[in-house]
Order: C-alpha cells, then sequence, then structure tokens
C-alpha cells in the first residue's frame, strides 16, 4: 500500500512540475498592431507602436514581461491618439520580455 501512494506522489509531483515548467517557460506571443500602425521591438525589454494620423486612434503598447522569480507582469504605454503618434511599453529594471 506504501508503495501504491508514493507513486501516486511521485506522479502527482512530476505532473505538478510539468505544468509549472509551462506557465514559467510558455511562448512569446504578440498582437498584430492595427491597421496603419507598425511594432517595434528593436530594443531588448521594450515595444514601441508607431500609427499614422488617423490610424491606432485609443490603442497602446503593451507587454508582457516576467520577473527573477518567474512572475509575468503586463507594461502599458501611453495611448495613441488622432494625430497618430507612438506608444512605448517597456519592461521593469530585472525583468525581460516580450513573453
Amino acid at each position: 500500500m506504501d508503495k501504491i501512494k508514493s507513486s501516486a506522489a511521485l506522479a502527482a509531483m512530476f505532473l505538478l512540475s510539468a505544468v509549472c515548467m509551462a506557465v514559467m517557460v510558455g511562448p512569446a506571443s504578440a498582437d498584430p498592431p492595427p491597421a496603419g500602425c507598425t511594432s517595434d521591438y528593436a530594443v531588448p525589454n521594450q515595444l514601441t507602436v508607431t500609427c499614422e494620423p488617423g490610424a491606432g486612434v485609443g490603442q497602446h503598447a503593451y507587454i508582457r514581461c516576467r520577473d527573477i522569480g518567474g512572475v509575468l507582469h503586463t507594461r502599458i504605454g501611453t495611448t495613441v491618439g488622432a494625430n497618430g503618434g507612438w506608444s512605448r511599453a517597456v519592461c521593469a529594471t530585472g525583468e525581460s520580455g516580450p513573453v
């Protein structure tokens, strides 16, 4: 009976470890920019969305960042207005992104 309990406990720990790793290593993803806008990931740990006048009104850049403890954070840039412009989202010091 003890062998069955320890096998079940081992299987449960393995499953929990696999789920935690999937959450921590998960794939990077980003939404495509709206029509008339471009996304720039050239600078590490930040995203800049640039929009032509009349495009992207009310949109903002956002980036998912991971801190050194593995916790995810969403950083949001300023809102793009009717005249176009840009919005930049930057990970905090010690974070990395996009994730």
